[in-house]
């Protein structure tokens, strides 16, 4: 019996072609015959990755695990096929390659993070900007944003990059409350009240009434 068809591939693809963090991909190799001294490890090439050692049951269908580099943003990528295998008779086969892959292990990270204004007093607000270093998903500023002493409105994105939204302080704090409630309970002289006064301005504190 004489064979000199050289083998072919019929099919090289993976499960998954968007991959990101804690992602792999099944990736399954079909020749159109069985194959002869065919390694994964050597004869297959990955891109931003790494391919586990492929196994066959009949030498013609091999599959093996595609596990993407992390910390890796990249857009083009293929698993790539050498000529370096053969049928069971010695006939070379063909060189191939996937179909492209997306790869983006890279966690998004916090550019800035900032207030207009950081000396808030009686009728101010100030202006929240957060800038991501890439587009996000799923944020949502009354979920994952905690504010201390004042309420943040829902910020909002035109491009998932840049939010923004309103701080608004809390009207006095617990210092304040309990200074208005012992000024209720005496009547100071002039020289508290103004000693008083300055120590509110020096805490960025403006009374409204002063009993």
């Amino acid at each position: 019996m004489i064979d000199d068809i050289n083998p072919s591939v019929s099919s090289f693809g993976l499960s998954d072609t968007a991959l990101k963090a804690g992602d792999n991909s099944a990736v399954t190799l079909v020749f159109s015959e069985a194959v002869a001294s065919f390694s994964s490890d050597a004869d297959i090439t990955a891109d931003n990755g790494t391919l586990a050692t492929m196994t066959s049951s009949d030498n013609i269908t091999w599959t093996g695990t595609f596990t993407p580099t992390a910390d890796t943003e990249g857009a083009s990528n293929t698993l790539s096929l050498a000529t370096s295998y053969t049928d069971i008779v010695g006939n070379a086969g063909p060189a191939a390659t996937t179909a492209n892959y997306e790869v983006d292990t890279l966690a998004p990270s916090v550019n800035s993070f900032t207030l207009s204004d950081i000396a808030l007093k009686a009728g101010d607000n100030a202006t929240v900007t957060l800038v991501f270093s890439e587009s996000v998903a799923s944020f949502s500023s009354d979920d994952d944003v905690t504010v201390d002493n004042g309420t943040l409105a829902t910020m909002t994105s035109s491009d998932n990059i840049t939010w923004s939204g309103t701080f608004t302080p809390t009207t006095g704090d617990g210092r304040y409350r309990a200074m208005s409630f012992r000024w209720q309970r005496v009547t100071p002289t002039p020289q508290v009240i103004q000693a008083l006064r300055q120590q509110l301005q020096t805490m960025r504190l403006i009374p409204w009434r002063l009993q």
